[in-house]
């Protein structure tokens, strides 16, 4: 996993790790999601594999609007 900004400079690089793993998973096992609430205010756009990151991380973690909440969202 890399995090880059909007010009391409890397931000965060995870280890890779053998076989198959959850994007959200592969996040907290890295330390990303600590490293998120504990460090500077940035705002992550990251794809559906990394809801429920968001409630995490301060709301650092901005992911695609789930499905069943499409309509009538929760404020968080």
């Amino acid at each position: 996993m890399v995090l880059t900004d909007r010009n391409g400079r890397v931000l965060f690089g995870s280890p890779a790790r053998p076989g198959s793993c959850a994007d959200i998973a592969h996040a907290r096992q890295s330390g990303l999601v600590k490293l998120l609430s504990d460090g500077p205010a940035v705002e992550l756009l990251a794809d559906a594999g990394y809801q429920g990151l968001g409630a995490q991380t301060g709301g650092r973690v901005i992911t695609p609007t789930h499905r069943k909440f499409k309509k009538n969202a929760p404020e968080w």
